[in-house]
């Protein structure tokens, strides 16, 4: 819509915040879509643009951008596509029961790690995500503990994913897994933000055995003791 500073003569900010609420998702909030906005606008007021509105230049850009739509609203479609696959599946109830977790990431996951409860402990399933620890000991020299990398990488990003949806939403939610990342985070462990991750990673696939062994939701109450 507005691909060049001159398709905003004389538009006031919350004009064009109005315009463009009608266009996305509800799901957006419109404090968060008139930030963007402001963005633009600011930008568009102090740009000296080297080509007119007309130009050719123009009219790729914004083909370029419906393009992007397009596949945007395809990759929509396949996530919706897969959530209402998963749903009939026992694991994904108990997944998803997490705060925070979503309900497409507790779908992905599914998809690259099968099924669960085929794992007999949390070490395996760790193991198959590449989570286990890899520790080297060579006489007096001792090298700093690393996860294996070996298994699922997918699996893996999507559970970091997991944990960054948790921490992003902990205003919301009650999680266990933000109370022990941000306990990593203070002394005396003050570790680091990917450590923390690959750490509340382990706690969540510990989290999901015993629920998945045990055929429960997540009760944060139960969680924390």
């Amino acid at each position: 819509m507005y691909c060049h500073p001159d398709f905003l003569a004389g538009l006031t900010l919350k004009e064009m915040t109005n315009r463009v609420y009608q266009f996305v998702s509800r799901r957006i909030h419109k404090d968060v879509i008139q930030s963007y906005c402001a963005q633009v606008w600011l930008a568009a007021k102090d740009s000296y643009p080297a080509v007119p509105a007309n130009s050719l230049e123009i009219e790729i850009i914004s083909e370029y951008c419906d393009e992007i739509e397009s596949y945007n609203k395809e990759i929509a479609y396949i996530q919706n596509k897969l959530i209402k696959t998963a749903v009939g599946l026992d694991d994904f109830k108990v997944i998803s029961s997490i705060p925070g977790a979503g309900q497409l990431n507790s779908a992905l996951l599914l998809g690259f790690t099968g099924d669960i409860a085929r794992f007999d402990n949390y070490k395996q399933l760790n193991a198959f995500l590449g989570l286990d620890l890899n520790r080297y000991q060579s006489g007096k020299y001792i090298k700093g503990d690393t996860i294996n990398r070996r298994g699922s990488s997918q699996g893996r990003a999507v559970e970091t994913d997991m944990i960054r949806s948790m921490l992003r939403n902990q205003g919301k939610i009650q999680n266990h897994l933000i109370d022990y990342y941000y306990k990593l985070k203070k002394p005396p462990f003050n570790k680091h933000d990917k450590v923390a991750l690959i750490a509340c990673a382990n706690h969540l696939n510990r989290t999901i055995i015993n629920l998945v062994h045990t055929h429960q939701l997540y009760n944060y109450s139960k969680a924390i003791n």
